[in-house]
C-alpha cells in the first residue's frame, strides 16, 4: 500500500485489528466494508478506491463499523441500517454519515426512521422505547470521539482518558496521548519483563500512565475471550 495523501493521516487497521478495537470479529468487519456474496457492502471502504483487493480499513471506517456493530448488539438488521445510511446520506447530504457530527446530533430520528421502514420495530423492548434506545447505542458509540468540521477525527476510550487513536499519529495505532508510545508495545514488554518499574525507567514514563497501557490492552483481550 503506497504511502501518500490517500494514507497518512486516515488510518490504517487489518480487519482483525479493527475487530480487536471494537469487540467483533474480522469477518463481520469484512462482511460490513466489502460485502458477502450477493450482499453489497454497507459502504465502500476507503482504501478500495485504491485497490479492490485491499482489506484494511481507515480510521472513519473504523467509527463507521463500531456504530454498525453496536447496532447490530440491539438487533437491528443490516436492512434498516443500509436504509440509514442511505436516508442520511440524501436528508443531510453525509458523504460519511455515521463518522459525522450530524450523525451524533440527529441519529436517534434516522435510526427510528430505518427501523420502522425495515419492519423490525418490534424487535425493540416495549420497556425500552426505540427513541431510548438509540439514544443510548448513538451515546456510546460516538460520546468519547472528538470532531474536526463535520467528521471524527480521533477517539479517546471511555476510562481511558490518557489513551488515544488518532489516525494522524502512528498511523492510528492507539497510544499514550502525552507521550506518544503504544499501548500494544508497553503491554507486550510488560508480559516479557514483567517488571513496571523497570519499564517506567527505561521509557521514562511514569508507572500510572504505563499501567493505562496494560489496561487497556487487556480490556480489548477480555472483550474478546
Amino acid at each position: 500500500m503506497p504511502l501518500d495523501d490517500a494514507i497518512l493521516g486516515r488510518g490504517v487497521y487489518t480487519p482483525r485489528e479493527a475487530a480487536r478495537l471494537i469487540g467483533t470479529s474480522a469477518q463481520q468487519v469484512l462482511r460490513w466494508t466489502r460485502g458477502s456474496g450477493p450482499n453489497p457492502p454497507l459502504w465502500r471502504a476507503h482504501y478500495q478506491f485504491l485497490d479492490e483487493d485491499i482489506t484494511e480499513i481507515s480510521f472513519l471506517d473504523l467509527v463507521e463499523v463500531r456504530v454498525v456493530a453496536a447496532l447490530r448488539r440491539a438487533s437491528i438488521s443490516l436492512q434498516a441500517i443500509r436504509f440509514a445510511i442511505s436516508f442520511a446520506e440524501e436528508k443531510y447530504a453525509l458523504d460519511r454519515p455515521l463518522a459525522s457530527q450530524s450523525f451524533k446530533t440527529d441519529g436517534t430520528e434516522i435510526l427510528m426512521d430505518a427501523v420502522e421502514k425495515d419492519g423490525e420495530f418490534v424487535s425493540l423492548s416495549k420497556k425500552r422505547p426505540g427513541q431510548k434506545v438509540f439514544r443510548e447505542i448513538i451515546s456510546q458509540s460516538l460520546n468519547d470521539l472528538e470532531y474536526e468540521g463535520n467528521l471524527a477525527a480521533r477517539w479517546r476510550p471511555r476510562q481511558f482518558s490518557s489513551v488515544i487513536i488518532d489516525p494522524s499519529r502512528h498511523f492510528g495505532d492507539p497510544i499514550l496521548d502525552k507521550y506518544g508510545v503504544s499501548t500494544g508495545v508497553v503491554s507486550k514488554e510488560f508480559r516479557e519483563f514483567k517488571n513496571l518499574a523497570y519499564l517506567s525507567k527505561i521509557y521514562e514514563i511514569p508507572s500510572t500512565e504505563l499501567k493505562a497501557c496494560i489496561s487497556f490492552e487487556r480490556s480489548l483481550d477480555e472483550a474478546h475471550d
